[in-house]
């Protein structure tokens, strides 16, 4: 999902949100943390490898069909699964990543029965529930609409009219397509409360993305890189068209429940292997492996 949702409203996020219904939680009971490998490696002194962290008894937990962010399908789980496990493994810990309901996971994220879950835009619902690691990902949304649409969309840089601004009208009294676990863009919900704006909400990306190239929505507003990878895919290139601006630039987290004994300290980790992972040129290399060209 770009936007994934949480269970009261994910983001995109691709909770796009689904940002209500993507993540939640399973079984497995909350085992106490351990001290961290990075506090370890402190402890025994600049020379010391850190050893790796013992086994806490929870897991990482994430979502199918997000290409090419996350997937069991996808080589090595997908880019986001691969960044947080290597980040992880920078200071020595090793947790299992488990594939399974956006929702359930997430919510088995608050509830402390996971450890933590990937990939999610920031919202404020979000916020009150779970911590958020440095951007993992920075990505471009933009509009794909119908070609059987006359629907346009302008651009953020122009003022609307009653009931939104910044080309956020051009959506007033057209449909747009949200799969489940996706969370629409703050003005687009708004819109969708007001009754000014009709959402479908199908299965998953692939499903929204046909309705759209179909003409049974007018648009999707989703992230560059899952929207290249479920086109090419789905082989609706020629059924789809792209604005030419985008809607807007948002960030892909890790996030862990704020109930979670040693949340902070397990973000913290996270945030240095992640920046160690960019200074050593294995961020790049991983991007350029899991993505498919976007749009220009």
């Amino acid at each position: 999902m770009d936007v994934r949702e949480s269970a009261s409203g994910a983001t995109g996020g691709r909770g796009r949100t689904a940002l209500g219904a993507v993540m939640a939680g399973l079984l497995l009971c909350a085992a106490p943390v351990r001290p961290s490998a990075l506090e370890a490696h402190s402890r025994a002194g600049p020379d010391m490898a850190p050893a790796p962290a013992p086994y806490t008894g929870l897991d990482l937990v994430t979502g199918n069909d997000y290409a090419p962010y996350t997937g069991e399908d996808l080589p090595g789980g997908g880019l986001v699964t691969e960044l947080v496990r290597q980040a992880f493994a920078v200071g020595g810990r090793r947790y299992d990543v488990r594939f399974m309901p956006w929702k359930r996971g997430y919510d088995g994220v608050v509830l402390g029965r996971f450890l933590a879950t990937f990939p999610y835009v920031r919202t404020p619902e979000r916020e009150r529930e779970v911590l958020f690691s440095d951007p993992v990902v920075e990505v471009r949304q933009f509009v794909y609409l119908s070609r059987r649409s006359a629907m346009e969309f302008h651009g953020r840089g122009r003022p609307g009219a009653e009931g939104g601004s910044d080309g956020v009208t051009d959506f007033r009294g057209r449909t747009v397509c949200q799969p489940v676990g996706y969370a629409l863009p703050a003005e687009l919900e708004e819109l969708v409360q007001l009754g000014r704006l009709t959402r479908h909400t199908p299965s998953d990306l692939g499903a929204c993305m046909r309705m759209v190239a179909a003409g049974r929505a007018d648009a999707l507003v989703i992230d560059e890189y899952s929207a290249a990878a479920v086109i090419a895919r789905a082989g609706l290139t020629e059924e789809i068209r792209i604005s030419e601006q985008p809607f807007a630039s948002v960030t892909l987290h890790l996030v862990v429940g704020r109930a979670t004994p040693g949340a902070e300290a397990m973000v913290a980790a996270f945030n240095d292997g992640l920046k160690t992972l960019k200074q050593q040129g294995v961020y790049r290399q991983l991007l350029a492996a899991h993505t498919v060209r976007p749009h220009p």
